[in-house]
């Protein structure tokens, strides 16, 4: 009996979601789940032969937040199967997805399938309004279930085959729109300091941001019981607009599974 894991990263709920999806189509459910979000330094489990890790990371910028990957980096596969996702706010995944294959080959997981999907995006909400929708839950169930084929099939190709991207990765400029909150609309409750998953908020000032830790990810706003954190300023406002403009013509998942 195959064993299942599931290990993403999701601050907003999003990529959670899509593993869950994924894990339906498989019909598995995981004995073990990791949100890193809750812990980047959380204990790792160790995988036997017959085991299956599906993980699950945003796209940031075009690449894995940095972050991740270092958590992801103390991985050690034993040859066990994954399945690779990444899933960003409807721009473009660039080298994300190449980028978590290899890390997964090169900790020593035979990566059966690896896929992109869309979310809402997480900083600018206005595009991939409400995904993943129902359009996408289907594309997530089918991909899932194209995996377990290949798990009962028993396809032990080196690679799955072509994931776009290219080397050497693409270097992500890292623009930090760090959420803060007004004082007065703050009511201390400290569920930001808690969850932040890079620890850039104080609980001294939770109104504000640390902008050389913040990642952007979106958890905070998500956890606010006031709605007072959010996204704000001349800054952003410029900027989404501009990537409003650019960027909301619908993208389609698109993913690959061994032969």
């Amino acid at each position: 009996m195959k064993k299942i894991y599931t290990i993403y990263f999701s601050a907003t709920g999003t990529t959670q979601k899509c593993v869950e999806k994924v894990c339906a189509g498989l019909g598995m459910k995981p004995m073990s789940e990791i949100n890193l979000a809750d812990n980047l330094k959380t204990k790792l489990p160790e995988f036997m032969a017959d085991d299956v890790v599906v993980i699950g990371v945003p796209v940031y910028g075009g690449r894995i937040p940095v972050v991740v990957a270092d958590t992801l980096s103390h991985l050690k596969g034993n040859g066990v199967a994954a399945i690779a996702m990444v899933i960003y706010g409807n721009r473009d995944y660039d080298d994300a997805l190449l980028e978590l294959t290899d890390l997964l080959t090169d900790k020593d997981f035979h990566v059966i399938g690896a896929g992109a999907f869309i979310g809402q995006h997480s900083i600018f909400p206005k595009v991939g309004v409400s995904r993943p929708d129902l359009s996408d839950d289907q594309c997530l169930i089918k991909f899932g279930k194209e995996c377990l084929n290949a798990l009962s099939d028993g396809r032990n190709s080196s690679e799955v085959p072509y994931i776009k991207g290219k080397k050497p990765y693409k270097h992500s400029a890292n623009i930090v729109l760090a959420p803060v909150a007004k004082e007065q609309d703050c009511v201390k409750c400290g569920a930001c300091v808690r969850k932040c998953p890079v620890g850039a908020i104080s609980i001294d000032e939770p109104w504000i941001t640390d902008t050389t830790k913040c990642i952007s990810c979106g958890r905070c706003i998500t956890l606010c019981s006031q709605k007072a954190r959010k996204h704000s300023g001349l800054k952003y406002s410029i900027i989404g607009a501009i990537f409003k403009a650019c960027f909301s013509k619908r993208r389609e998942p698109e993913w690959t599974v061994v032969k």
